[in-house]
C-alpha cells in the first residue's frame, strides 16, 4: 500500500532575499518516515521561484523510485518510491528535491509506451527532466544532448511519461555522458559542473540495472543504480550521469 506523506522541506542554498530577488539557484528537500511501504513525499519552492531540476533517492535494499512529477504551475515536485522484486521488511526513506529559480519556465509532459521524449519549443532549452513509470522502472531519464528536450525510458513494455522544464538561464550546458561498467550489485557515478557553474539539474541512465536514485547535489549530480539476475547475484551492467549546469 502507498502512503502519501509531506516532508519538511529543508533549505540547503540561501537566496540573499526570502522573495528570491537574485538569479541564485536555491535547494529544498523533504524526506519521508521510514516505513516498510511503497510512499509518496513532496516539497514546495520558496515564494518567487519555480522549480528547474528534481531529484529523488531512496534509501534500503530492493526500493526504487517510480514518480518524479513537478506541479503544473512549477511550484512544487512529487516523488513515489516502490519497493521491487521480493521487497523488504525493513523501514526505509525516500527523499525528494527540488532546484528552484526565479523566471518564467513551462512544463512540457509526454506519454508513451516504453520511453517518452518532451520537447522545448522555439529558443528554449530544458532545464530539467522527470519522469514516472507505471508497473516497471527507470531505465533513463536524461536531457538530450541538444539539451532541446528530456527522454525518459523504462524497463519492459510499460506506460511512461516524460517532464521537460523548459526555460533559459546563462550559460547552459549539459555535462557528463560518460559510461562506466560495473559488476557490483548497486553502483553510483557522479559528474560535476566547472568553475563557478550552478547545477541545475541531474540526470542519469543504466544498462542491464534500473536506476534507484538521481540526485542534484553540491557541485554536480550523482545516479545510482541497481541489478541483479533471479537468484539475487550480481550482473555486468553500466551507469551514465548527466548534469545540467549553468553560470
Amino acid at each position: 500500500m502507498d502512503v502519501k506523506v509531506m516532508g519538511t522541506a529543508l533549505l540547503v542554498l540561501s537566496l540573499t532575499s526570502p522573495n528570491a530577488e537574485s538569479d541564485e539557484l536555491v535547494a529544498v528537500q523533504a524526506t519521508s518516515p521510514a516505513t516498510s511501504a511503497g510512499k509518496t513525499v513532496s516539497v514546495s519552492c520558496p515564494s518567487g521561484t519555480k522549480v528547474v531540476g528534481t531529484g529523488a533517492s531512496v534509501t534500503g535494499q530492493r526500493t526504487t523510485i517510480t514518480r518524479v512529477r513537478p506541479s503544473a504551475d512549477l511550484a512544487a515536485v512529487e516523488v513515489t518510491a516502490v519497493e521491487h522484486g521480493a521487497g523488504t521488511v525493513q523501514p526505509w526513506t525516500v527523499t525528494v528535491r527540488a532546484n528552484c529559480a526565479p523566471g518564467e519556465y513551462t512544463l512540457v509532459s509526454k506519454s508513451g509506451t516504453k520511453n517518452a521524449e518532451a520537447a522545448c519549443s522555439g529558443a528554449q532549452k530544458v532545464l530539467g527532466v522527470a519522469g514516472e513509470t507505471e508497473g516497471g522502472h527507470f531505465t533513463k531519464m536524461a536531457p538530450r544532448n541538444n539539451l532541446q528536450g528530456g527522454l525518459v525510458e523504462a524497463s519492459g513494455n510499460v506506460d511512461v511519461t516524460a517532464h521537460a522544464i523548459c526555460g533559459t538561464r546563462p550559460g547552459l550546458v549539459l555535462r557528463g555522458g560518460s559510461s562506466t561498467v560495473v559488476m557490483t550489485k548497486t553502483a553510483s557515478k557522479s559528474v560535476a559542473c566547472q568553475g563557478d557553474e550552478q547545477v541545475v539539474s541531474a540526470g542519469g541512465a543504466v544498462a542491464g540495472a534500473i536506476i534507484d536514485d538521481v540526485v542534484p547535489a553540491g557541485y554536480g549530480a550523482t545516479v545510482t543504480g541497481e541489478a541483479a539476475d533471479a537468484q539475487g547475484q550480481a550482473i555486468r551492467w553500466s551507469i551514465t550521469p548527466y548534469v545540467v549546469c549553468s553560470q
